[in-house]
């Protein structure tokens, strides 16, 4: 189907004003993925950063509960084994000694 010189006439203005629309509907397009794409990398960035700093904390609170548990359990070992206390007492002792400080020659 051919077109005719009248209609040519009122569809170049269009041409140029339909180019003009989709030229700016592309540019909002790469815009909006741009933005999209930033959060997503600062989203990503901070929760790695909590994660951290989560684990962190949690690995201290384990630490200080690990800590008073064990206290609690010596204080009943103590309480409960008198002799036991002074075991632990000299294997604490001999751990704190530096080793090759102290030379045993027999002859």
């Amino acid at each position: 189907m051919p077109i005719k010189p009248i209609d040519m006439q009122i569809m170049m203005p269009r041409i140029n004003e339909m180019s003009r629309i989709q030229n700016e509907e592309q540019q909002r397009i790469q815009a909006s993925q741009q933005v999209a794409a930033q959060t997503t990398v600062k989203q990503f960035e901070n929760n790695t950063r909590q994660v951290n700093s989560r684990e962190e904390t949690h690995n201290t609170a384990i630490r200080e509960k690990q800590q008073n548990e064990k206290r609690q359990s010596n204080q009943q070992d103590k309480e409960n084994n008198p002799d036991k206390e002074k075991t632990l007492q000299q294997r604490e002792d001999n751990k704190q000694k530096p080793l090759g400080t102290v030379i045993d020659i027999r002859v």
